[in-house]
């Protein structure tokens, strides 16, 4: 493997497991908050395992604004936009081409289609700024620690697992509609 390729390879691992922290952060915080709301614990994604692709996918367009990090309120407000944008997208998509409704805000305040809502995009600001200030250089000094080999077959081992989690997923988990 070349310099260039290794360097790739590492950034593409780390984007990945940005990925699923934010898959796994999201899951963790749905279950905090419908245990409270609610008083049950039961798996709401789409995959059997402890993770939730949209939280991923936000955590990715999060850390892209990265650059604006210096820039706390500017940082609240992109985070609040491009988490709003993915939820839009994702759960607008789910309805209109797979008939579900995985979230439901139609009845808060602020709401667009009960797809988004103003509790929602705050939330999600609100993580992004911990995601930026705490989570995301905790988890760089930790990769950066790590042989890069290591964190390569962490990586490798984790695809493997998520790919077999929603391929099984789409074979026979039904998600929890509304």
């Amino acid at each position: 493997m070349t310099a260039i390729s290794k360097k790739v390879t590492d950034r593409l691992c780390y984007l990945f497991l940005i990925f699923l922290t934010g898959c796994l952060v999201g899951w963790v915080y749905e279950e905090i908050f419908y245990w409270i709301t609610e008083g049950l614990l039961r798996n709401r994604g789409i995959l059997y395992g402890p993770w939730l692709p949209i939280y991923g996918i936000g955590a990715l367009g999060i850390y892209a604004m990265k650059p604006v990090k210096k820039h706390p309120v500017l940082l609240f407000f992109l985070c609040a936009m491009v988490a709003g944008i993915v939820e839009y997208i994702i759960g607008y998509i789910g309805i209109r081409f797979f008939g579900m409704r995985l979230w439901d805000y139609r009845e808060l305040l602020w709401n667009i289609d009960g797809i988004i809502c103003f509790r929602s995009v705050v939330s999600f600001a609100l993580m992004g700024l911990v995601f930026h200030y705490w989570l995301e250089p905790t988890g760089s000094r930790i990769v950066q620690k790590l042989p890069s080999g290591t964190v390569r077959t962490v990586c490798l081992v984790l695809l493997l697992i998520f790919l077999v989690d929603c391929i099984l997923s789409a074979l026979f988990r039904t998600p929890i509609t509304y």
